[in-house]
């Protein structure tokens, strides 16, 4: 309501408000008032950052920083910018039409693209009464252990300033991950899944930059984070070790070198810096029956 109201009085006040007055900016940055509800759940300082913005230079606001996010999801507002567009390696060759099952035999090949099946015979039946406007679709990567590692690029996507320019020396401070990403969540489909299903914490083994991370590191985001009870995101702590990698030296997850398409498709900037996040399904009851891992949401900051 504080916000309606202060947008009202800017309004009203200045003729030319939207040409002379950025109420959202100031000095380049994204700013937002704290939040004022009592109920915010408790997570790690860096989801609230991610969530809340950072405390600016009045105690009362926050400054949002650059936030990235990807997902399979439809509608997609981006076409450039989906899941599969930070893919380098990992996914098995599948047909692009969603509405096709998916084999077991195309699951022991990699990823996949897919939905849950009470999603898609709920696609078919609103189908055969015209879509009935249900342009949404929960589409997401799913895994198990025979899938084999799935490695992403994640681009560095905020501003650049001076001292984002790696120096030639590999294991410089100026490479190191934190230094340039300051907060990472992976999140699966938000549907009713089996109890069994694959859990992206004790599931799943991440490595971030070159570095394990430690099952134990990876905690559940409370609030928006939970779906039905169920846990689905999940706050993934960036390694002091792990160093970021320059477009140019990515490599698929066996170490090949990856194909012009997949270069142009993870940046036009050859010389542009990201993330590598190799995600791989150790669960020892992840499989299919039971519920894939599933990987929807990649957001970064």
């Amino acid at each position: 309501v504080e916000a309606a109201e202060r947008a009202f009085t800017i309004m009203t006040s200045e003729a030319d408000w939207k040409g002379t007055n950025d109420a959202t900016k100031r000095n380049d940055k994204l700013l937002f008032p704290k939040p004022i509800s009592n109920g915010i759940p408790q997570n790690d300082e860096s989801i609230l950052h991610l969530m809340y913005g950072h405390e600016g230079s009045d105690s009362d606001e926050r400054v949002m920083k650059e936030v990235s996010c990807r997902t399979s999801f439809l509608p997609a507002v981006d076409e450039n910018n989906v899941l599969s567009s930070v893919v380098v390696s990992g996914m098995s060759d599948q047909n692009p039409d969603i509405m096709e099952e998916r084999s077991d035999d195309l699951y022991k090949s990699g990823w996949v693209f897919d939905v849950s099946t009470i999603e898609r015979q709920t696609k078919k039946k609103v189908e055969n009464c015209g879509g009935l406007g249900y342009i949404d679709m929960k589409i997401a990567l799913y895994g198990i252990r025979e899938s084999g590692p799935l490695r992403m690029w994640l681009p560095f996507e905020g501003p650049s300033h001076d001292n984002h320019e790696p120096h030639d020396d590999k294991d410089s401070s100026s490479h190191g991950a934190s230094h340039w990403f300051s907060s990472l969540v992976i999140c699966e489909a938000n549907e009713k899944r089996p109890e069994k299903a694959c859990k992206l914490d004790s599931d799943i083994q991440y490595s971030i930059g070159g570095i394990d991370v430690p099952q134990s590191k990876v905690s559940s985001i409370g609030g928006a984070g939970v779906y039905l009870k169920r846990k689905t995101c999940y706050s993934i702590p960036i390694p002091a070790e792990a160093q970021v990698t320059q477009l140019s030296d990515v490599k698929t997850s066996d170490g090949k070198d990856i194909s012009s398409n997949t270069r142009s498709q993870l940046s036009n900037q050859n010389d542009s810096y990201g993330l590598l996040l190799d995600i791989t399904a150790v669960g020892q009851d992840v499989s299919r029956k039971n519920g894939a891992c599933c990987i929807s949401h990649v957001i970064w900051e």
